[in-house]
């Protein structure tokens, strides 16, 4: 009896009443905003060092509560912000650490391209860099889709960018860090809001002032592809279109596999080596937690592993 009053009371201050104006106003604010979870409120009730309680028939009680305030409070801020309860500054977009998460990963690819290929090495060090950018821009092939590129590249490796990219976004963004794959608006608002952004990180990636077109040359050399029966320079339209939208589908199916299959695994798997070592299995998400120097396996979900080694 005593453990059903805790969480009843738990639950009642975690839920508002619909029928108060506060009530309303919090379930009305956002659509389809999910119910704060159990355990954010239960942790903040019994944050006094898991103190034991009594209820009215003396029968004591604990109610777990997370590791730090910091970890309560940033869960309690997550659920506030999903469900619309919290407005203002604390709920925005975090641009900061997006921009410069971003940049690491932009730095990692063109380190790639430059240890990789010679070509790309020489164009670099060869040519002037804004006068051969603008000749590589101009000579871009907006008219053709195809840039003449094997399968593995445009459809396997430009959607994984578009899923880093848009993981980037999302984990740095509270109304949708700790969304779980589920067919509602919010879940559904917050990820085409990370492909808006992983287009706009494509279309810099392809033609901006610090793409492979200025540092890459891309566009620059023509040559007669015999396979192809025709000549290309490598240019087309279909990354800005394949990087956000093929990178949207991998990014909600890492979602699905979050939801469905992970937990399977975290049930009888605790060892963090065996957890890092399934990387493969979200590689994208993996990929974007590491540009905030956490574990392949944190999520900003309180019930996920690697979730109380504290905020971004």
């Amino acid at each position: 009896m005593g453990t059903s009053t805790a969480f009843a009371g738990a639950r009642e201050a975690a839920e508002p009443k619909t029928g108060s104006a506060e009530g309303r106003a919090s379930l009305e604010s956002l659509p389809d905003a999910p119910l704060p979870a159990l355990i954010s409120t239960a942790g903040a009730i019994s944050s006094r060092s898991n103190e034991e309680a009594s209820d009215n028939s003396g029968i004591e009680t604990t109610v777990a509560a997370p590791a730090t305030e910091k970890e309560i409070a940033r869960e309690q801020l997550t659920e506030g912000c999903e469900t619309g309860r919290i407005r203002g500054k604390a709920c925005k977009v975090h641009w900061l650490p997006i921009l410069w998460q971003s940049f690491e990963f932009l730095t990692a690819q063109h380190s790639g391209n430059i240890l990789l290929d010679s070509e790309t090495r020489h164009d670099l060090t060869t040519n002037p860099y804004w006068s051969t950018y603008v000749f590589c821009v101009e000579h871009y092939r907006w008219y053709q889709w195809s840039d003449d590129t094997t399968f593995i590249v445009h459809d396997v490796g430009h959607p994984m960018m578009g899923a880093i990219v848009s993981s980037i976004f999302e984990q740095n963004d509270p109304k949708a860090r700790a969304l779980v794959f589920e067919n509602n608006g919010n879940y559904w608002r917050s990820r085409l809001k990370a492909m808006a952004y992983s287009a706009v990180y494509s279309a810099q990636w392809k033609v901006g002032p610090v793409s492979e077109a200025s540092i890459g040359n891309s566009g620059r050399n023509t040559y007669y592809v015999a396979h192809l029966g025709r000549t290309t320079n490598e240019t087309g339209f279909q990354d800005f279109v394949i990087t956000p939208v093929y990178g949207f589908g991998w990014n909600v199916g890492e979602d699905a596999i979050d939801r469905y299959i992970m937990p399977k695994i975290h049930e009888h798997v605790k060892n963090r080596f065996y957890l890092t070592t399934l990387f493969w299995m979200t590689p994208c998400k993996s990929a974007a937690n590491l540009l905030r120097w956490k574990p392949t396996y944190y999520r900003d979900k309180a019930s996920a592993p690697g979730a109380d080694s504290g905020s971004n």
